[in-house]
This record gives structure tokens, sequence and C-alpha cells, in this order.
């Protein structure tokens, strides 16, 4: 029989949820907001939070590329010339499909913020009627 009580420290934290203790710690000490101590506290409460808060569901994590272009895709779209797919996605570690719809996605956006919607809201624009 085993003497000693097993504590939640005995077993590891899930990979997820030590990442984010970690991250915010990092975050914190490298914005130097706090010490080391009092951010990895501030880290384990955030994971013990969504721990407790979200027990029990199954969590899909979406990429979130929709939200954001981020600096590597506009460096990829900046950079996209005929031929070159392979190229860049060797520098980048990614597929050279990646490398594609990366530029389809980039070249989509910057078209949607130079033109109208054709079918937009016309009802700004239209003359009054008598």
């Amino acid at each position: 029989m085993n003497d000693s009580a097993e504590t939640g420290a005995d077993h590891r934290r899930h990979e997820l949820l030590s990442d984010v203790a970690e991250a915010v710690a990092q975050f914190v000490i490298d914005k130097k907001i706090m010490e080391p101590d009092p951010a990895m506290e501030l880290g384990n409460h955030l994971a013990d939070f969504l721990a407790d808060h979200w027990k029990g569901q199954k969590i899909y994590m979406v990429g979130d590329r929709d939200f954001k272009l981020n600096k590597r895709d506009l460096e990829i779209y900046q950079r996209m010339q005929r031929g070159n797919a392979n190229e860049l996605a060797a520098e980048y570690n990614i597929s050279y499909v990646r490398v594609y719809q990366i530029y389809k996605r980039c070249l989509a956006e910057a078209r949607s913020r130079r033109q109208n919607d054709l079918f937009g809201d016309t009802t700004q624009h239209a003359a009054p009627t008598e």
C-alpha cells in the first residue's frame, strides 16, 4: 500500500494548459509587467481557470487565418513571382500548395480593400425619388 497521498502536482499538466501558463508568464515577464514568480502564478491561474471553466468540453481550435494576415503571409504574397513557389515553400517550411493558398487569400484581401462591393448596399447612393 502506498502511504503518500497523490497530489495534482504528481501528474503532468495537459500540454495545452501548460503552454498557456508558460506563454502568459513569459509574455508578462518580457514586457516587464511582472517578476517571474507572480508571472508564473498568473499563468497557472489562467490555466486553472480554463481547465475548470471548459472541463469536459471538446474544443476545436481554429487557426483564425481569416482574422488577420500575419507577417509571414504578407511576405510570401509580396515575394511571390511566377515559378518561385517551391523556393518560398522551402524557405518557410510549408508546402508549395500552401504557398499558393496564402497568395490567393492575400490577393483576395488586397482586391477587396481596393474595390467597392458591386452588390453592396446601394441605397446610400441612390438618388432621392419624388
